[in-house]
């Protein structure tokens, strides 16, 4: 039985497939712009997009849009998947027996899941760090937000945002050795000290206002 489409000669005993149905526009009709994609007459196929610029769902948008469209990637999975076990021994063929190269294709995958599942619980317990594997909030991921800024040339904020102060390399706001006010904030006879103890030594320990 012949395939839809197919065109068999007896007296050549060649096969044309890309035959095109009479009522279809012909692909070089499509768009009669000199610089639109090109059309190849010898396998009648015109592989970018014609409309790049206007696309609707019911325009023709290049063979290259067919290939990878629809179930057509999952067919070229499984007919990889064929080969390969073919070539490690295993009978199967996709176009002789598709049943069961479909049921070898999702037994496999079912594996390569659970196997893959479990290397990774194993080194989880193992070596630990699963909360590494938890992606952040999509607003920290992309950093991206609503809110206009414009700069200008040098960067500087024009408008849209507030100036941010300007902070200081220093740690700022760090009380050790019990102090509750910071190096600096006590003088006395040319010398600086804390405030809450009145200490002039810097690495003294506060002992309050006694």
């Amino acid at each position: 039985m012949a395939m839809p489409g197919a065109k068999f000669d007896t007296v050549r005993r060649q096969t044309v497939r890309n035959l095109r149905i009479r009522e279809d526009t012909a692909k070089y009709l499509i768009n009669l712009d000199l610089n639109s994609a090109h059309y190849d007459p010898k396998t009648r196929s015109m592989r970018e997009n014609p409309h790049a610029d206007r696309t609707r769902e019911h325009d023709f948008q290049g063979d290259n849009f067919q290939r990878h469209s629809g179930d057509t990637r999952t067919m070229a999975e499984k007919q990889l998947f064929a080969w390969q076990a073919s070539e490690r021994g295993v009978d199967v063929n996709l176009t002789a027996d598709p049943t069961k190269a479909e049921l070898m294709h999702r037994q496999h995958a079912d594996k390569k899941t659970t196997l893959e599942s479990s290397m990774r619980e194993g080194v989880i317990s193992k070596y630990g760090g699963e909360e590494h594997l938890k992606a952040p909030e999509r607003e920290l991921l992309l950093a991206a937000s609503d809110h206009y800024v414009e700069y200008s040339r040098t960067g500087k904020v024009i408008k849209g945002q507030e100036k941010a102060v300007p902070k200081s390399k220093y740690l700022e706001d760090v009380h050790p050795a019990n102090h509750t006010a910071v190096w600096g904030s006590y003088w006395e006879k040319g010398r600086w000290g804390y405030q809450c103890c009145y200490q002039l030594v810097k690495g003294s320990y506060c002992t309050g206002e006694a």
